[in-house]
């Protein structure tokens, strides 16, 4: 989990499915108001290229903050996802 700064609210997320899409990422925080939508969601990759199940979301305010962590360990689909 990220801490939020004055220069935004990050918070990271682990256990995302590997064919996930930024789409999906957005749908499982609807509640949330995400920096340029789907353009504020950064998957990260391995040394290989492959998706690591990580990704970063950038959200607008405080409240979006704690909306996003409230999501901590609850189901996208059949994963478990942590962090956010």
């Amino acid at each position: 989990m990220m801490s939020s700064n004055e220069e935004g609210f990050v918070v990271r997320i682990r256990g995302l499915p590997w064919a996930c899409t930024q789409e999906e990422v957005a749908s499982f925080f609807s509640d949330c108001d995400i920096v340029g939508k789907v353009n504020g969601i950064c998957f990260t990759f391995s040394k290989e290229g492959r998706p690591s199940g990580e990704a970063f979301v950038e959200l607008m305010t405080a409240e979006d903050f704690k909306n996003a962590i409230s999501k901590d360990r609850k189901y996208m689909g059949h994963r478990y996802i942590e962090g956010g």
